[in-house]
């Protein structure tokens, strides 16, 4: 059957602007929906963290997937990326549509129950970021944004796909929107990261002028507000060994979704490395910075002298310096508030430190080593807390020339309060050879319920955990090939930064992260608990 699609784009504009917001049903072919039903409210994860406080958190109010019936999640669906060999953009979900972004540049929207497609939108480069969705007073999806792989931000109406507007932020030709946008009243918040770290590998560029930072931009024009940098302005540094100039200071990207905090009208973004030198005070940082004016009130500087690019490991002709370590904070800060204790941010670097910040001031209330550190961690993309308990994902992969003490790859649990450790799981290692399928090591990002804290490991197996103990009480392996729905091949691979995605009864989950040794795959996992 031939579909045409815009047709079906005119079809949703016209009901939803006389108010019916279509749903569509499991009829499918080739991928597509054919039927349509009205939008209920449904379960919503509307962005990286699912939060302000960016916890990865969804409550049992919302979730019934608990200890108790954790046995019956069994695979409902697996949607297969055409033309990808990685699956970077993480889902989300809201008035039954499920979103997500791909290596191509193709923006889905699937039925988040069955997994048909309801619309595809073509960016201009790839997305890696989480799709965020901006809902209506009534807890239906009204607009999405999201960043590409060449520095645009896209917002996009979230029931049609219909483009409203494209805007590209930062001037640098090598900026790359990595992390997620936060949504806040009537802004948008987004994160600036570069590609740049892998230009300094060739001898003729000239290193490194990229400055990171966070933009916030009106989230109806799409107009700047107030952007901050969190490096000076390079100058001219003299030359490499090939006559190229050399500029600095430069770097100190931001990876990672900003966390909002309502109350005292702050947001909190973690940052990584400069490119080259000098060495600038907010590299490896927590820096917190005032919503409405985009003025900087504190920081926190965990790593000092931390100048790293990617010519560093390959050819050198633009790493004349003390070597860094590259231990950013990947990972957005969280925020944990008590009425009794107070409020703290927990931040887990790649170093294998695990910070609590005071943030009001940025002062440190505690810290500890919960990893050696490494590429791929200590920690990542992500922690994850249920306000009482904060669940930390260590990858631990590897030999890193800055780690400090053995390989602890696993899950923990802390009292984030006091930082004592509460339980652990060990990651096991069920084979030996030097290969993703044999490393067990969780970096990508994490997700938990008030029961079950769910990870994906870099050897593909998604484990469920319980958050009383630590023992593993369910786990599946997505290393493995798929009949998709949409009937193309597919297969999943290394689980990696994006983390699993909980709604009522089901969860999702990405599959798959060709490069840099990591094992290929396509594929969107859905999982539901069968009664």
């Amino acid at each position: 059957m031939n579909l045409d699609f815009n047709k079906f784009k005119f079809i949703f504009a016209i009901l939803h602007f006389l108010g019916v917001e279509p749903l569509i049903s499991e009829t499918h072919s080739d991928g597509f929906c054919l039927s349509h039903r009205s939008i209920e409210n449904q379960p919503t994860w509307i962005g990286w963290g699912n939060s302000l406080d960016q916890n990865r958190f969804q409550d049992e109010s919302v979730s019934l997937i608990n200890l108790e019936n954790i046995s019956n999640l069994k695979m409902k669906w697996v949607f297969g990326v055409p033309d990808a060999e990685k699956v970077r953009s993480q889902p989300s979900i809201a008035g039954g549509f499920l979103y997500f972004g791909t290596q191509s540049g193709l923006i889905y929207a699937l039925d988040a129950e069955v997994g048909c497609v309801r619309w595809t939108y073509k960016a201009k480069a790839e997305v890696r970021n989480s799709i965020s969705i901006d809902l209506n007073q009534s807890n239906h999806p009204k607009d999405l944004y999201f960043g590409d792989f060449e520095g645009r931000i896209y917002r996009l109406d979230a029931l049609t796909g219909e483009e409203k507007w494209i805007r590209k932020p930062n001037a640098h030709p090598l900026t790359t929107i990595t992390g997620s946008i936060a949504i806040f009243e009537n802004d948008i918040f987004v994160p600036l990261s570069s590609v740049e770290i892998i230009a300094a590998i060739d001898e003729n560029y000239e290193c490194c002028t990229f400055r990171g930072g966070v933009v916030a931009m009106n989230k109806i024009s799409g107009e700047t507000k107030w952007k901050y940098y969190t490096v000076d302005e390079p100058i001219e540094a003299g030359f490499n060994d090939a006559n190229a100039k050399k500029w600095g200071p430069s770097g100190v990207p931001v990876w990672s979704s900003a966390t909002i905090d309502e109350k005292r009208s702050k947001l909190y973004i973690g940052t990584g490395q400069n490119y080259s030198p000098p060495a600038t005070k907010m590299s490896d940082s927590i820096i917190a910075i005032d919503i409405n004016s985009g003025r900087k009130a504190w920081s926190f500087e965990s790593e000092k002298n931390d100048i790293w690019n990617g010519s560093c490991v390959r050819n050198g002709i633009n790493c004349d310096f003390d070597v860094g370590s590259n231990f950013d904070f990947g990972a957005s800060p969280l925020l944990i508030r008590d009425e009794n204790k107070g409020d703290l941010i927990l931040a887990g670097q790649k170093s294998g430190m695990l910070f609590a910040i005071n943030p009001d001031d940025g002062s440190m209330v505690w810290k500890r080593r919960i990893g050696k550190g490494g590429e791929h961690g200590g920690v990542h993309w992500s922690l994850s807390s249920d306000g009482k308990r904060v669940f930390v994902p260590v990858g631990d992969i590897g030999d890193h020339p800055k780690a400090i003490g053995k390989s602890k790859s696993g899950v923990y649990a802390f009292d984030p309060f006091s930082g004592d450790e509460l339980w652990s799981y060990d990651a096991v290692i069920n084979c030996t050879d030097d290969t993703f399928e044999c490393y067990s090591g969780f970096s990508a990002a994490i997700s938990s319920t008030n029961e079950i804290v769910f990870a994906g490991n870099l050897n593909g197996i998604l484990f469920a955990i319980s958050t009383k103990n630590g023992e593993p009480v369910w786990e599946f392996n997505t290393r493995k090939e798929f009949q998709s729905i949409n009937l193309i091949p597919t297969n999943g691979g290394t689980i990696d930064a994006t983390g699993p995605v909980i709604s009522e009864k089901m969860i999702y989950i990405n599959s798959g992260y060709g490069g840099y040794g990591k094992l290929p795959g396509n594929a969107l996992i859905a999982f539901e608990i069968i009664d």
